[in-house]
């Protein structure tokens, strides 16, 4: 029904009702219902039968409110007086007409068992009760609404197949398993144990995941269909928050972990004597989406001491595809440029214009409702490459680079003014001071006074680079204001 179209409805009753009949009218025209009733349209010199069949025919008539009491039920089963009548017109109507829920049964009154009475014709349908005076109010809301076509229960638009249903790679039940006994144990050790088993698991279902040599588009397809796997880690992260106070710390590990683990040609094929980074290409996209996507959960519930851990930890990862090369690094290798996606892929796609395929892609076809937004990913790669500067990082002795963090994602960050601008407030002072690990506003002016703008840090062909927090907050305002 059109939200500016007035209802119309046409009410079939037998005299027995009338009172209920007359305050249902009055009531329904009280609320915004157009009524054709035969004590207010059907004048003298009136065809009573015409009126009848024109009412229960008329294409504008919405709804024919049959009025059902044991007088009612018998006179139409009868074919007897005007119920009679009514009963013709209206039975070969509902039988020749598709569109049946024109017709809605009132039940006016029931029997000494508790029976409604209704006509034969209509018994299987479902009615509205006006019997019971407990039940009235409910009841009349329902009429109300149907005949407004303003249900109180709403069948959700159609969505898509679920994910992890269409996906063959693995079986995730053995990862749900653990991430539901990780939230329910209340032992530490058995929690323990249960977190070291994702952790193995884990990397034995995303080892479904590798392809020797991928071609371009077959690499970019395989990051693509990974989002299932990412979504499990991505529980993974808010179970172990909610149980353990040293999450950030089973984070860096675990991420030391994978790294060295996925990164390593013998943890696919022990026998390999060849490999190419090309081969680590969907691992390597993934540790760096699951790194911000960690970062994103920690900015959602303010937990900055722990971003503080997963940002300050020293990561003693694999440089050598075969392994045994471990060196110190910090968080900052984890962020990772796919050549074979931007460089080889990209130019032959549609999306060749734009700065990322993958910074599009995880922003705009990645995300996990509520908290991993396309926004929120995007703010946390550019937090990543704000905040980078004002710690003293670990590096792993190669000083033939800088140690940053280029935010990818920049470009779908809208907001921009991130949490800095709160800097002017002291009490806010104090969530910061647990990000940069000072003790006071002074050193925390310290720590941001080495957050400067880089216009490097942009695309080619962009105008805009990358904010750094000075671009939000001028030093001297950091802690003036309560």
């Amino acid at each position: 029904m059109q939200n500016d179209k007035i209802p119309k409805v046409f009410i079939s009753y037998s005299w027995s009702s009338d009172a209920l009949v007359l305050e249902l009218a009055q009531r329904l025209v009280s609320h915004g219902v157009e009524v054709v009733l035969d004590k207010w349209d059907l004048k003298e010199g009136h065809d009573k039968y015409a009126f009848m069949e024109r009412c229960v025919n008329d294409q504008e008539i919405t709804k024919v409110l049959i009025v059902c009491d044991k007088a009612y039920a018998q006179k139409a089963n009868d074919r007897t007086g005007g119920v009679g009548d009514e009963t013709v017109i209206i039975s070969s109507e509902i039988y020749g007409n598709a569109k049946q829920e024109k017709f809605i049964p009132i039940i006016a009154e029931r029997d000494e068992e508790g029976k409604e009475y209704v006509p034969t014709y209509i018994k299987t349908r479902i009615y509205i009760d006006l019997s019971d005076s407990e039940k009235y109010e409910a009841e009349y809301e329902k009429l109300l609404r149907n005949i407004y076509e303003k249900p109180q229960f709403v069948k959700p638009k159609l969505g898509k197949i679920p994910e992890w249903l269409d996906e063959e790679k693995t079986n995730f039940f053995p990862l749900k398993d653990l991430i539901r006994q990780i939230q329910g144990s209340n032992i530490e050790k058995k929690r323990k144990s249960c977190i070291s088993r994702f952790q193995e698991i884990y990397i034995d279902a995303l080892k479904e995941y590798y392809i020797c040599n991928a071609k371009p588009e077959e690499a970019y397809n395989n990051f693509v269909n990974s989002k299932p796997i990412r979504d499990i880690y991505l529980d993974f992260i808010e179970a172990i928050a909610e149980t353990d106070e040293n999450y950030a710390e089973i984070l860096a590990e675990n991420f030391e972990y994978m790294y060295n683990k996925l990164t390593c040609i013998k943890t696919f094929n022990t026998s390999a004597n060849s490999a190419s980074s090309g081969d680590f290409d969907i691992y390597k996209n993934l540790l760096w989406e699951l790194f911000i996507c960690a970062i994103v959960y920690m900015r959602h519930i303010k937990d900055y001491a722990a971003i503080n851990v997963l940002l300050t930890y020293t990561y003693f990862l694999e440089t050598n595809a075969f392994g045994g090369a471990i060196r110190q690094n910090n968080y900052t290798a984890f962020r990772y440029h796919s050549t074979i996606v931007e460089e080889v892929y990209k130019p032959g796609t549609e999306m060749k214009n734009k700065f990322t395929l993958m910074g599009d892609t995880i922003c705009n076809q990645r995300e996990k409702l509520p908290v991993y937004t396309s926004e929120s990913i995007a703010e946390a790669d550019l937090f990543l490459y704000q905040v980078c500067n004002a710690y003293d990082l670990a590096d792993d002795g190669n000083r033939w680079h800088d140690t940053y963090w280029f935010p990818t994602c920049y470009v779908y960050a809208k907001k921009g003014q991130l949490e800095w601008e709160k800097m002017k407030s002291r009490r806010y002072c104090k969530k910061m001071q647990l990000l940069f690990s000072v003790d006071n506003i002074d050193e925390l002016k310290e720590k941001i006074g080495k957050c400067v703008h880089n216009s490097d840090m942009k695309y080619s062909g962009s105008w805009d680079a990358a904010p750094a927090i000075l671009d939000w907050i001028k030093i001297d305002d950091i802690g003036t204001l309560n």
